[in-house]
């Protein structure tokens, strides 16, 4: 699975295939945050961060602009893990 996923669709599909019943992607998911797919970008860059379980992951980073955001539209970024596509939370 590493090093595949060149575009946030494809996080997107590859996403569904591993994890079906994951929610990150769906439509209302993505409207409660004021977020959508065309204005999402998989950086080429991969990161290494720690998660809040003090476990290391190799990630691939998902930018998206939030325009729902409480203090107005922020960019945010999401990490997956690179095998396992888990949404990986920061420490």
């Amino acid at each position: 699975m590493s090093g595949d996923i060149k575009t946030a669709y494809g996080l997107r599909d590859a996403y569904h295939k591993k994890r079906p019943n994951g929610h990150f992607f769906d439509d209302a998911t993505l409207n409660f945050f004021g977020e959508t797919m065309s204005s999402m970008r998989l950086l080429k860059e991969r990161a290494t961060i720690t998660d809040s379980m003090g476990e290391e992951h190799i990630c691939y980073v998902l930018s998206s602009l939030q325009r729902k955001h409480p203090g107005g539209p922020r960019r945010k970024y999401h990490y997956f893990d690179i095998e396992t596509l888990e949404n990986v939370i920061l420490a």
